[in-house]
């Protein structure tokens, strides 16, 4: 598409809003940021039309296209306005998609993203190919330039997938479907009527990797109209991999072909096994040996801000989970640490407004303090409540939250910071969350 002098609006001046305001001006469109906080740094500095404090429908009432930040809800006067003037709204995935040449892998599902989309990216890199791996995690897609690359690996995100138009990734894989952004979606129904957008545009000569034992995955993967590639960890399935006496196999003629041993792949926990399978089934479809593959997965050590070891203080030990930020990835934190220690819990942040039932038996089970921080301190104090669960204790900062787990913990007590929920109500985002948490720590 040619942008020159085409006049685009962007709404939401986040990391993402800023990468698209960067690749259009170099490309020579007209560019308007609509920010709804009162102040942004950078943005007086570039030569556009800027308004701050809110997203009006006069300030965008001249767009030719409105590229729409993933935060921003779509149902706002400003976008509703666009679409009755039938003006283009578009993600910044779509807006990356228009530039793109070379295949894109497109990675998403609730939980388990990031970890997959890094394995996927460093297989890909340590079979010699060019990668660059973007999206939902550390780079906007919008920033890579695909000319000297062969592949695109992206996380993809619910709230990036709502306003594409064409983005075709050539392989898409769906991870798992469990509640989250409930306070967004309102229903499951519209969350992965979301989540599947993923394969819309894809057809025949295009997959479709997914996890053959979530019901809601496999469901949706009868309606996928690409090449259908299963991955399971609990039954044997055709065309994809699964578990055979503790092997990652996969049926290869008339013989099962083992790509590795599950006790080398050194990611532990069932939920890492299922992300293992979903990077390795994908890179194999990229022509990745299954020594090469099996090679990456005895050295990855994991992804930042997911079950990230921290540091040990006398005994006690801390890990950075700020990637956790719905109850089911909770859970699974609390399951893979509970097996050795007891467990300090750091709990809350923005409410999603999923169900809270399943996390609290699970904190019944296996936790031995929670301490409470964050906008949704209120509901979470409730719901543990209301299950028998009283050692509840709140703090107003992260660092009061960090001092006081450490000092309900003694020798063999692990302190997570989990929270279930998301991050904006103290922080940036989860990273910024995650690497507040380790500076404290740090500083213990």
């Amino acid at each position: 598409m040619d942008f020159q002098n085409k006049k685009v609006c962007i709404i939401g001046y986040g990391k993402s809003g800023r990468a698209a305001a960067e690749r259009l001006l170099s490309a020579g469109a007209v560019i308007k940021i609509s920010e709804s906080r009162d102040n942004v740094d950078g943005i007086r500095e570039l030569p556009v039309e800027f308004e701050f404090g809110g997203h009006t429908p006069q300030f965008c009432c001249d767009a030719d296209l409105i590229v729409v930040s993933p935060g921003v809800h779509l149902d706002i006067p400003a976008i509703e306005e666009a679409k009755k003037r039938a003006v283009p709204v578009i993600s910044e995935i779509e807006l990356a998609w228009l530039f793109f040449s070379k295949p894109v892998i497109a990675i998403t599902g609730t939980n388990g993203k990031t970890t997959t989309t890094t394995l996927v990216g460093e297989m890909l890199k340590d079979a010699g190919f060019r990668v660059a791996v973007a999206g939902n995690i550390g780079l906007p897609l919008i920033s890579v330039d695909d000319s000297s690359l062969d592949y695109v690996v992206a996380e993809i995100s619910s709230y990036q997938l709502e306003t594409i138009e064409n983005f075709k990734p050539h392989i898409a894989v769906m991870l798992n479907l469990t509640p989250d952004h409930l306070e967004r979606y309102k229903t499951m129904e519209a969350y992965g009527a979301a989540k599947q957008r993923v394969f819309m545009n894809q057809n025949g000569d295009d997959f479709f990797v997914f996890n053959n034992d979530d019901p809601l995955v496999a469901k949706m993967a009868e309606r996928s109209p690409s090449k259908k590639v299963p991955f399971s960890r609990t039954s044997a399935v055709l065309g994809g991999l699964f578990l055979n006496e503790g092997h990652m196999v996969r049926l290869k003629e008339s013989y099962l072909e083992s790509i590795i041993r599950t006790d080398e792949i050194l990611i532990k926990g069932d939920h890492n096994i299922e992300n293992a399978m979903a990077a390795a089934q994908t890179a194999l479809l990229c022509g990745v040996s299954p020594s090469d593959i099996a090679k990456t997965l005895k050295d990855f050590k994991g992804v930042e801000h997911r079950i990230e070891f921290v540091r040990d203080v006398n005994g006690v030990a801390f890990y950075n989970d700020s990637k956790g930020t719905n109850p089911d990835s909770t859970i699974v934190a609390l399951k893979t640490l509970a097996k050795d220690r007891n467990i300090v819990l750091i709990l809350g942040g923005r409410d999603k407004g999923t169900d809270l039932g399943p996390l609290c038996q699970k904190v019944l089970e296996t936790v031995k303090e929670i301490v409470l921080i964050g906008e949704a301190a209120d509901r979470f104090d409730n719901a543990l409540r209301s299950v028998g669960y009283g050692n509840i204790h709140r703090a107003s900062s992260m660092e009061e939250a960090v001092r006081r787990s450490f000092d309900f913990s003694c020798e063999g007590t692990s302190v997570l910071l989990s929270p279930a929920c998301a991050s904006f109500d103290m922080f940036k985002d989860f990273e910024h969350r995650g690497k507040v948490f380790k500076e404290i720590v740090h500083n213990l």
